[in-house]
């Protein structure tokens, strides 16, 4: 598979005002998502509802599920989910920020609008995840202390499983490339790929079902909100979108 992207001139200049946009469109994407959650729209709450009915459905199955995963340790799986050493980690993290250099340094703006997308996904779901795992102190299933063992206030990794940050990153970035494309295979391969990511934490014996849940849910209700956002909500109007074909994959940029 070959990544293709285009190359533009760009002076010392124009790297500096477009970085400096992109912070401001940063912190204007944070403002207004908190804002959001004071409007009490009834999309907003129904995705709140929906989340949480699905949350209470894995709490209620977490150590079924966690027994499950621990039944079928094997050598095929141990490679199937071993996705979660490179997509929702670290190596995710380099990604994007690869991915934005690359528009910033050759003047490719579509690149870099998408890396700057992905970046605020991640930066404000993740911000969201951390929060809510020092707060809820969730014991995490390999310190064997059950499902509902709880130290609130407290960053010690055993007890910051609830939610998963991995289903969060991977759901964030997942969304936001789903969104930047019309193939409905680029989709698929996106949202597997994160589902992927949720049952490897399971498997590895690092998460609950319902942390993973919820972490799925914080990523993909911010990566919605932030291709929203920079599309103004019309994303017929967007200049930029991912393209596949059997050769290559990349990014088409149009003016």
């Amino acid at each position: 598979m070959v990544f293709t992207f285009s190359i533009h001139s760009i002076t010392n200049a124009q790297i500096v005002k477009n970085v400096e946009d992109d912070v401001g469109s940063f912190f204007t994407t944070g403002g207004d998502m908190a804002t959001s959650f004071f409007q009490f729209k009834p999309s907003t709450q129904l995705g709140l509802a929906g989340s949480a009915a699905l949350i209470g459905a894995g709490y209620s199955i977490d150590i079924n599920v966690h027994d499950f995963a621990q039944r079928n340790i094997s050598s095929f799986n141990d490679n199937l989910f071993s996705i979660d050493k490179v997509y929702g980690n670290g190596y995710t993290l380099i990604g994007i920020g690869g991915l934005y250099g690359y528009g910033i340094l050759f003047n490719n703006e579509g690149v870099r609008k998408l890396g700057l997308q992905t970046i605020e996904a991640v930066g404000y779901a993740g911000i969201i995840t951390s929060v809510l795992k020092s707060i809820v102190g969730r014991s995490r299933p390999y310190a064997n202390e059950g499902k509902a063992h709880f130290r609130p206030f407290n960053v010690h990794a055993a007890y910051t499983s609830f939610p998963s940050g991995h289903s969060t990153v991977s759901f964030a970035v997942s969304t936001v490339l789903a969104n930047n494309t019309d193939n409905i295979y680029l989709k698929i391969l996106c949202y597997t790929a994160s589902t992927l990511v949720v049952c490897s934490r399971i498997y590895h014996n690092a998460h609950w079902l319902s942390d993973t849940i919820t972490g799925s849910a914080i990523g993909y209700f911010v990566g919605n909100f932030v291709t929203n956002h920079s599309m103004g909500n019309e994303k017929e109007n967007k200049n930029y979108s991912l393209y596949l074909t059997p050769n290559s994959i990349g990014v088409l940029v149009s003016f």
